[in-house]
């Protein structure tokens, strides 16, 4: 990882310096002038700024509000009254002078942690878009019958049933019963229109006409064709999660 320095007492801001290099970051410049750190900071991008608030006559917040770089911000820093103000600022850390090697390495280690946990959001949020952009939600499956292979619009299942060793799918227009398992099935359907609600039956969000519940806590679906489906004690709270229940 890289850094600056904002400091204005030179054998401090050496001090730093050598510390941060046994930890094993990289110190990309040293200052103690306001215009020079907003410079240093906006061109080289460090990923941490360790900043000093009382600058002379200067205020370290003032680099803060200046720059347009978003690095990591730990305070360094004699003086406790600051601590407010600077989480203010969305600092990671603030460290009291004189500055200790553990105390130092504990800061730095919530920067890593910080940065791991920024990388793994970033990279679910990337592939939540790429799924998103490129992987294709399914429109049709197959459902084999006894003489006949049907691509079924998924846009047309109402409800699908497990009734001993067959499936029944329920479409708008007619009924399909084949011996495919229901689990094997649910394997094709797209998960944010099609949920299942019991062993047996997996309806589709679509054709929901009501949410039925009785005194005892139990509960059914009445779907848009009428049929009433019952909904399993392990399902209730991930289909009430689902309909924002």
């Amino acid at each position: 990882m890289t850094c600056i320095i904002i400091e204005d007492e030179k054998l401090i801001a050496l001090s730093l310096e050598k510390m941060l290099k046994d930890e094993g970051l990289t110190v990309l410049g040293i200052s103690s002038d306001i215009e020079e750190s907003v410079e240093l900071i906006d061109r080289l991008k460090p990923d941490i700024i360790f900043l000093d608030i009382n600058l002379g006559k200067a205020n370290g917040f003032e680099i803060l509000r200046r720059i347009s770089h978003n690095p990591y911000i730990i305070f360094t820093t004699a003086y406790s009254e600051y601590a407010v103000k600077a989480f203010e600022e969305n600092a990671i850390d603030y460290i009291l002078k004189p500055i200790k090697k553990e105390r130092l390495r504990m800061a730095i280690e919530k920067v890593i942690k910080a940065k791991e946990q920024n990388q793994l959001k970033q990279t679910s949020e990337f592939l939540d878009l790429f799924r998103k952009l490129y992987v294709k939600t399914p429109q049709k499956i197959n459902i084999e019958t006894a003489n006949e292979v049907h691509l079924v619009d998924v846009d047309e299942i109402i409800y699908l049933k497990s009734e001993e060793k067959y499936t029944f799918v329920f479409l708008k227009e007619e009924v399909l019963k084949t011996r495919e398992a229901l689990k094997d099935i649910e394997t094709k359907l797209p998960q944010d229109k099609l949920i299942r609600v019991h062993k047996s039956y997996i309806i589709s969000l679509k054709y929901i006409r009501k949410i039925i519940k009785n005194y005892f806590g139990g509960m059914a679906v009445e779907m848009t064709n009428g049929d009433i489906i019952p909904v399993g004690r392990n399902y209730k709270e991930h289909l009430k999660n689902t309909i924002g229940l």
